[in-house]
């Protein structure tokens, strides 16, 4: 409730005064008594009005404040009604009760019934027109709070499409395929143009398959290979990938990107020297692809490859009850890839 108008101190304290005097100057061009506005702020009269707005007003806020704190939300039409009745009686009950007591007590006689027919409209308008400003505000709030969480929504897409797209183009990789290729031309002009190729296809694989949800073994692989091919330029040529997949598996798939992913997650986050060949194995075993490699981590994880492999698991989350596992054991690394397999234009669990 504190981000409502009706909270703030300036409202509480300026309001009732202001409107005070209005209802006071009402009041007397009903009764035909326009003449005592030159004794206007010598009149106990307009005080007496100033203190029931204010008693008016401060009951309103009660009760709204008292009905939004014990009542569901969601029966925002009733709730309503509940409000605008409920204010009613009350502040009007409350003024009138005020009004009673200073006739009786300081001006020295009753009301008359035109009287109290003319302070009962006045206080009634007054608790409708409060209603009114405040529900107004409520949900002129509200459907701005739904625009700005609208808006945030559309930045978190924004963000994650963005987020997707330097993945897809793995800036890391590109710059550093591009230096490497620089040193190539340098030394073999064929070699250039067959790792331009080898760039290419690496590229022309994650652009063709973006917006396939599944692709087959066999393509993966074949990504897979051509990736190390492009990475073994920086790495001395030391890094081997021997597989053991069956082309039989047609029936098979992994989601696009899988191994390439997962190789280059291994290869950057690895110590790599030129004395010796760096072997990662990729075989099946049971549901799952294996891809096995010693264990020789680096002292600093890269981060770039650490988020590409966070988003696969949640990707394969979607599509598997077998989770994308790294197990670390006996000095050897295995990532356990689930294997999805298509029935009847259904992906499942193989």
């Amino acid at each position: 409730m504190k981000q409502y108008f009706i909270n703030h101190p300036v409202f509480r304290i300026v309001a009732p005064a202001v409107y005070g005097v209005l209802i006071y100057l009402l009041t007397l061009m009903i009764n035909n008594t326009v003449a005592q506005v030159n004794d206007l702020f010598k009149s106990e009269e307009v005080y007496v009005f100033i203190v029931l707005t204010y008693l008016t007003f401060e009951s309103c806020r009660f009760i709204i404040i008292l009905l939004r704190r014990y009542t569901m939300q969601k029966q925002i039409r009733f709730l309503v009604l509940i409000q605008v009745i409920t204010t009613t009686f009350i502040s009007v009950g409350l003024a009138m009760i005020s009004l009673s007591l200073y006739f009786q007590y300081v001006v020295g006689f009753s009301m008359s019934d035109t009287q109290a027919l003319i302070f009962i409209l006045i206080f009634v308008s007054t608790t409708l027109l409060y209603n009114i400003l405040y529900l107004s505000h409520y949900y002129l709030q509200k459907e701005n709070t739904l625009k700005i969480q609208s808006e945030m929504q559309q930045r978190d897409i924004l963000e994650m499409e963005m987020i997707e797209f330097q993945q897809d183009i793995n800036p890391e990789l590109l710059y550093e395929s591009l230096e490497s290729l620089i040193g190539i031309m340098y030394r073999d002009i064929d070699k250039a143009e067959d790792y331009i190729d080898s760039l290419a296809s690496a590229y022309r694989y994650v652009l063709t398959n973006r917006h396939q949800e599944l692709v087959a073994i066999n393509a993966e692989v074949e990504a897979g290979k051509n990736l190390i091919k492009i990475l073994n330029e920086k790495y001395f040529g030391q890094l081997v990938f021997e597989t053991s997949l069956k082309e039989t598996t047609s029936d098979a798939r992994l989601i696009p990107g899988s191994l390439p992913i997962i190789l280059e997650s291994i290869v950057r986050n690895s110590i790599i020297t030129r004395f010796e060949p760096f072997v990662i194995q990729c075989y099946m075993e049971d549901e799952y692809i294996i891809i096995q490699s010693k264990l020789n981590d680096r002292l600093l994880p890269d981060q770039g490859s650490k988020i590409a492999f966070n988003r696969l698991q949640k990707s394969y989350s979607l599509y598997s009850d077998l989770p994308l596992i790294q197990v670390k054991a006996y000095q050897e690394s295995y990532i356990k890839l689930p294997v999805l397999k298509v029935e009847e234009g259904i992906a499942i669990i193989k």
